[in-house]
């Protein structure tokens, strides 16, 4: 499968990034001392120190008028909190995303104005799950949420002024995980049929076979942040190996509906996400990829303040509409 690439200040070659992605870089590299010194703390207080690192200040760029209503999904630990976005229009396709934050932070305001901007330009109702984090809610919890948010969308979408025909799933990063995942948990249970998959640089190998990549962006390793991550999300490091957790290991994913993978020249998970296209590619999946040159992980929190996030949330409504 061919990657689309976008080019950045090195064009379609790559190899430099964007100035303000330097700049992000170069913060980075002068916090390590201080990283380093969260490994002597304990991982209680790791996960509130990362969770406040996460997310950007962005814009809303939505040109029309986008109405929000908030809802609660019946889930397997309670109600599920979500924001729906609705842009005009009757019979609209549904989309349901899941927010990024490796499992463990992130929040349905961090994306929301990223979810805003596509039910505007692609013309979806878009469905933003507060699902359950780890470590006070370990896998499979906030995935079973994910999933009632499906099942929701499916069953009640008509009442949001939905098509649920036209049921797609999306997120970024471990949001993308959850995504692809609940296509996968979909096949097993007979449950809804879902159009398309928007997979914004996802995480989908938690197993070790991309344990070896580094973005350019990484520097010394300072502390193991992935490793870091899965110990929050799993009991049971066996659990990696699931599908459920690593869909990259599902043995056949020709079932799998036509995909749209998210991928940038500077991200630490940009190998495994391209990979995972090329595995669906090959087992006949409808499926595009495109790598945005110059650029890091969760670029698109940055949307409204770089001009490049806004271009990718046209790629993603020109893939949805066409």
């Amino acid at each position: 499968m061919t990657v689309e690439i976008r080019p950045g200040p090195g064009g379609v070659d790559g190899g430099e990034p964007f100035p303000a992605v330097q700049a992000e870089m170069n913060r980075m590299r002068k916090l390590m001392p201080v990283m380093r010194l969260m490994r002597v703390l304990p991982d209680k207080a790791n996960v509130m120190v990362m969770r406040k690192m996460m997310g950007f200040d962005n814009r809303d760029i939505a040109g029309n008028r986008v109405e929000t209503t908030l809802i609660s999904i019946p889930g397997p630990g309670g109600t599920v909190p979500a924001r729906v976005y609705t842009p005009k229009g009757d019979d609209l396709p549904i989309m349901v995303f899941f927010h990024g934050g490796g499992w463990i932070g992130g929040s349905v305001g961090v994306v929301e104005n990223i979810c805003r901007s596509i039910a505007d330009r692609a013309g979806h109702i878009v469905i933003n799950v507060d699902y359950r984090l780890a470590p006070e809610h370990k896998f499979p919890a906030g995935l079973e949420d994910a999933y009632s948010a499906v099942e929701y969308a499916a069953s009640r979408g008509r009442e949001l002024g939905g098509d649920t025909s036209r049921l797609v799933v999306a997120g970024d990063s471990a949001g993308g995980n959850f995504a692809t995942v609940c296509c996968l948990l979909a096949h097993q249970r007979g449950g809804p049929a879902i159009s398309h998959q928007l997979l914004i640089y996802p995480g989908v190998d938690m197993s070790g076979a991309h344990q070896d990549e580094h973005g350019a962006e990484d520097g010394p390793p300072a502390p193991d942040f992935g490793d870091f991550m899965t110990r929050q999300y799993v009991d049971d490091q066996s659990s990696l190996s699931d599908p459920r957790c690593s869909p990259w290991l599902i043995e056949d994913p020709s079932f799998m509906p036509p995909a749209t993978i998210i991928t940038a020249e500077y991200c630490f998970l940009r190998e495994q996400g391209e990979h995972y296209g090329d595995r669906l590619a090959a087992s006949g999946v409808p499926t595009r990829t495109i790598r945005y040159n110059g650029l890091n992980h969760a670029f698109l929190d940055k949307i409204g303040v770089w001009p490049q996030a806004e271009a990718c949330i046209d790629d993603m409504a020109e893939a949805l509409t066409s």
